[in-house]
C-alpha cells in the first residue's frame, strides 16, 4: 500500500500508526445561574499525523524529500490519496521530521524515514500541484495542466498519466456522491416535489462526471503528441488505450443516465427513478472494476519503476 501526496508517492512506516484528529468548535456563554451555554461554531480542520517512508525503489529519495520540503515552505495545499484511489482531501504541511537510514557509496540517500503532520486545507488549490487536475470545469484539462515543453519524452507521458488518473479518481468521486442523493431520492418517490429538489444537484454532479470523464478518455488521443519517446512504456500504451476506452464506455452510461433524469418533473413516476440509475451502475461498475485494475497497473508503473544501476548512479538520487 502507498499514499500520495500531491505528486509525491510514499509507503507508511505503520499502519496502525496513522492519527487522525477530528474537532468542532464552541463558545462558551456564562449565565447568571447555573453552568455556561455553549453556542457551536463549526468545525475544526482535520489533522494528521503519521510515519512514511521514501524509497528509491519508488523514485528519487532526495528529489521526493525536496518537493515535500519545499510544498511546506510555499504552504502549498496538496491532494493525499490513500492505497487504490481513496482521495482524503487537500492538506498543507505543517510539520516535518527526518532520518537517514541508508546511502549509496556515495552519500546519497537511498531511504528516509519522515514524520509528517498535515492540516486539511479549505479552499482553492488551482495554482498548486495537481490543482488544474482536481478542479473538474471548462477547457481543456490535459493541454492546459502540461505545456509545450513537458510534451517531449518520458516525463511528459509519465505527467500525462499522472493528471489522468488524479482527474479520473475525482470523476469518480463526483459520480459517488451521485450515487448517495439517488439512494435518498429513491426513499422520496411519494413525494415528486421533494424528490425534485435534488435533481438539480445530480444533474450538475452528472455533468462534472462527465467533464473529467471526457478528459481521461482522451488520454491516449494526447500521446500523439509525444510519440517520440513513448517506447519507454512498452505494453504499458495498450494499458493506456484500454483504461481509455473502459472510461469511455462509463461516460456513455453517465450520459445516458444524466439524459434519462434531465426529462424527470413534478408528474414522472419517480418510483423508476431508482431503478434506472441501478441499471446503469450496473454497468458503470462492471466497466470501473477493469478501469481500476488499469489506473493502479498504470500508477505502479509510474511510482515503482526501478533504475538498474540505482545504487552506484548518483544522478538517480535527484
Amino acid at each position: 500500500m502507498y499514499f500520495m501526496l500531491g505528486s509525491v508517492a510514499f509507503e507508511p512506516v505503520d499502519l496502525t500508526d496513522f492519527n487522525e484528529t477530528h474537532a468542532a468548535d464552541f463558545a462558551e456563554h456564562a449565565v447568571l445561574k447555573g453552568k455556561p451555554r455553549l453556542q457551536a461554531m463549526g468545525e475544526k480542520l482535520t489533522e494528521l499525523n503519521f510515519a512514511i517512508r521514501l524509497h528509491h525503489t519508488l523514485g528519487g529519495v532526495e528529489r521526493r524529500y525536496q518537493e515535500l520540503l519545499g510544498a511546506k515552505s510555499k504552504q502549498d495545499a496538496l491532494p493525499l490519496i490513500i492505497g487504490r484511489g481513496k482521495y482524503k482531501g487537500n492538506f498543507v504541511i505543517t510539520d516535518i521530521s527526518s532520518v537517514t537510514l541508508f546511502t549509496d557509496k556515495f552519500g546519497n540517500a537511498l531511504c528516509r524515514e519522515m514524520n509528517i503532520s498535515l492540516r486539511e486545507f479549505v479552499g482553492d488549490i488551482e495554482d498548486n500541484p495537481l490543482g488544474a487536475a482536481l478542479n473538474i470545469g471548462g477547457g481543456s484539462l490535459l493541454g492546459s495542466m502540461l505545456p509545450p515543453a513537458f510534451m517531449a519524452g518520458f516525463n511528459g507521458v509519465k505527467g500525462m498519466l499522472e493528471k489522468g488518473i488524479a482527474v479520473y479518481k475525482k470523476s469518480m468521486v463526483v459520480v459517488n456522491d451521485v450515487r448517495e442523493t439517488v439512494q435518498t431520492v429513491r426513499q422520496l418517490a411519494n413525494d415528486p416535489l421533494a424528490a425534485i429538489s435534488y435533481l438539480p444537484g445530480v444533474l450538475g454532479n452528472l455533468d462534472a462526471a462527465l467533464g473529467g470523464f471526457g478528459e481521461v478518455s482522451g488520454l491516449s488521443k494526447a500521446f500523439e503528441g509525444v510519440r517520440f519517446g513513448l517506447s519507454a512504456l512498452g505494453d504499458m500504451s495498450e494499458e493506456v488505450q484500454g483504461f481509455a476506452n473502459d472510461v469511455s464506455a462509463m461516460m456513455n452510461e453517465i450520459k445516458t443516465m444524466r439524459n434519462e433524469f434531465s426529462e424527470m418533473n413534478e408528474g414522472s413516476d419517480w418510483s423508476v427513478f431508482g431503478t434506472k440509475a441501478d441499471s446503469h451502475f450496473d454497468v458503470y461498475d462492471d466497466l470501473s472494476v477493469q478501469a481500476d485494475e488499469r489506473a493502479a497497473r498504470m500508477t505502479a508503473w509510474i511510482v515503482l519503476r526501478k533504475d538498474e544501476d540505482v545504487i552506484d548512479d548518483p544522478t538517480n538520487r535527484t
